[in-house]
């Protein structure tokens, strides 16, 4: 069966089934009446003459840093909820920690001629390298902001300072904390940042006690070790990730300091383990299921509305303070 005998069944035009069969607008009435043949007949669009009309298969990648991470899962399965409505199939990348890799991705998602591509794993070394600007598909970036392209970011210097003044608030005066590298502008200037400006303005102007940690508890725990080897009057923690603050108890538990009595530690994320930590962490909460329903619904304004090449959208979320007993 073919489009313009789908049509002639409905009582429609051929373009009325095109517009009903690419998710287009369509009145109520029209949309009802072709939905009623579509399912009495079985009709299956044909994909291979689609692809052939639009230049790409319904399909787009979702590039990440690593597929064991809960704000992965959520940001995917957000994603995946708007894309398989609009009928376009997640085909998923995981760069393991490797950042120079999404280059690698974006250039095989091309070469497959896949709708799009949404970016999870991104820094700034893809800005300037030029990699995001060579891209021809449609791309939308989440968790970092460049103004440049399409974004769905978090308000994390927002975030950074909030949980900080709860530090302040319950007493704490001597702050440290473990960040993630600069490369990644989010977690490593954003979130610093943010627990700058909280100790500004709370008066405290000496230089914040940094280390930088990979994304992980062991990472984690060898800074705040290095931390209380420096600075053993220690009395606040802000951890860059859940992960980071997780290994920060495990050191700070072998170094015989109680938490929150001796020291206070915040972090970010509220991932699962925040529900069986020893105790339980402070943390915020971003939204990125919801970041990753946003990145689709960006991505596929670009692919089925054929928005003018150079036009970039950015949308900023906020968070959600969780308190527990790390503070």
């Amino acid at each position: 069966m073919t489009l313009r005998e789908i049509a002639e069944l409905a009582g429609v035009s051929p373009s009325a089934v095109s517009r009903y069969l690419n998710g287009g607008s369509l009145s109520s009435a029209k949309y009802e009446a072709i939905d009623k043949v579509i399912k009495e007949t079985g009709y299956v669009p044909n994909q291979v003459a689609h692809n052939l009309r639009t230049g790409h298969v319904k399909q787009v990648g979702i590039v990440v840093p690593k597929i064991h991470s809960q704000s992965v899962s959520q940001l995917v399965e957000g994603a995946h909820e708007v894309l398989s409505q609009a009928g376009y199939m997640t085909v998923l990348g995981s760069l393991g920690n490797e950042p120079s890799s999404v280059s690698q991705y974006l250039d095989w998602m091309q070469s497959y001629h896949m709708a799009g591509a949404i970016v999870m794993a991104a820094n700034d070394a893809d800005v300037r390298n030029g990699t995001f600007a060579r891209c021809e598909i449609p791309l939308v970036i989440t968790g970092q902001h460049f103004k440049d392209f399409s974004c769905v970011y978090h308000d994390d210097w927002g975030a950074a300072k909030d949980l900080t003044q709860l530090l302040l608030e319950a007493g704490r005066k001597k702050i440290v904390c473990i960040s993630g590298p600069k490369t990644d502008p989010a977690i490593g200037t954003n979130r610093v940042e943010g627990v700058k400006a909280a100790l500004w303005e709370a008066g405290i102007t000496p230089a914040l006690p940094t280390v930088v940690s990979s994304f992980d508890m062991e990472s984690g725990k060898a800074a705040m070790h290095r931390l209380l080897k420096d600075h053993p009057d220690l009395d606040g923690v802000f951890c860059a990730t859940d992960s980071m603050g997780h290994g920060a108890l495990l050191a700070l538990k072998e170094a015989g300091k109680r938490v929150p009595e001796d020291v206070s530690v915040v972090a970010f994320g509220n991932d699962w383990a925040n529900e069986v930590s020893e105790p339980r962490l402070t943390t915020a909460e971003l939204y990125q299921t919801q970041c990753g329903r946003d990145a689709a619904t960006l991505l596929l304004e670009a692919i089925e509305q054929e928005k003018e090449p150079g036009l970039s959208r950015q949308i900023m979320l906020g968070y959600k303070i969780v308190k527990r007993g790390s503070v």
